[in-house]
Parts: structure tokens; sequence; C-alpha cells
């Protein structure tokens, strides 16, 4: 199984890294376009439309979640970044507001710096190297996001959401007793229910 994880994972990001920056920057307007209409009718169930999201800092090839976090702040919106302690650990989240300075974690990623308030998100947007169509996400090989989504799922409901270039999906996901679904998986093509 995770010889196969290993294979897929590594094609994959190889193939993200093969898009250009003009595809990119198109890419990264196209996808802030769905998630907005995506997330319209899953924040109105929220009283005062206030429910909390948590978005995460592009690395790498990664999709550019930059004017996303941009669009959703200008509408008002509480939005958090994840910081990472530990593998197959839940992550933690911090506010995080455009402007605000970044501060490199123990892992490399860019993240809010302590003095951020603590946030729970109600809406996880979660990178991916491969993804599918019933729903399950292939990560980076960390169990992060998987350990995050049982941690909330076991406390409140929560919308969970994977974005990715449409290239990123492949035939089926290997999946572990511990791979957690996603509810939506967005792309600069389409958006993808599961529930």
């Amino acid at each position: 199984m995770s010889d196969d994880k290993q294979f897929l994972r590594r094609h994959s990001l190889e193939r993200r890294d093969l898009i250009t920056h003009e595809e990119a920057h198109q890419a990264a307007q196209e996808l802030t376009k769905n998630s907005l209409t995506c997330l319209k009718p899953i924040i109105a169930l929220y009283p005062s439309n206030n429910a909390l999201i948590s978005l995460y800092w592009p690395i790498r090839s990664e999709i550019n979640t930059r004017p996303l976090i941009d669009a959703l702040s200008l509408l008002g919106h509480t939005i958090s970044l994840p910081i990472m302690h530990q593998v197959k650990q839940p992550l933690v989240f911090r506010k995080f507001v455009p402007g605000d300075d970044l501060v490199k974690g123990p892992y490399g990623l860019s993240e809010p710096s302590d003095d951020k308030a603590l946030i729970e998100p109600d809406i996880i947007f979660a990178p991916l190297a491969a993804f599918d169509r019933r729903g399950f996400r292939l990560g980076y090989g960390g169990g992060i996001y998987d350990a995050t989504f049982t941690k909330l799922r076991n406390r409140k409901k929560i919308t969970a959401i994977g974005l990715a270039y449409a290239l990123q999906e492949i035939d089926q996901v290997p999946i572990e007793p511990h791979d957690q679904k996603l509810d939506y998986l967005i792309t600069e093509r389409e958006i993808i229910s599961f529930s």
C-alpha cells in the first residue's frame, strides 16, 4: 500500500511541477471563483454567515491560495492558517489577516506567529498530491490532515475541501482505515461534491 501511495504521489507531484507560471496564475484565478461559488451556500448555514475558515499558505507548485485568502478577507471572513507541530498529529490554527508577517515553522512552512489567536475552523481547505472522484485525497505522507479531520469531526461538523489542479486527479487513491474523505474538491475547472 505505501509503495503504491509513494509512486502515485511522486508521479502526481512531477506532473504538477510542469505547470507554467502563466497556467498557474490563470488556474489560481479560476480556483478562487470556484471556491467562492462553493462556499456561498456552506457559509450561509452559519449564524450571521460567520464560518471560521482555514486555508494554507502555498508551497512549491501547489495551486496558489493567496487570491482566495485575499478575497475571503475582503468579504469579512475570519481566516486562519495551519500550524504543524508533529507528523501524524492534528494541526492547530492561528488567525491570519493579509499583511500579517509569517514565520518559518519547525517544518519550514510559513505560519502565523504564536501571538496570533488560536482558532478552531469550521471549513478547512487542504492541499494534496492527488485526488479521486470518491472523495479521497492523497496527501504528502504525514497523515496530518487526516488526523486533523478526525479530531475536529469528533467535536463538531466541519467541511473539508481539497484544492488541486485538475491534472492531479487519478483513478483511485489507495485508502487505509485512517484516511478521511473530503466533502468537496475544487479545481480550476470544477467543483466536485462528495456529500
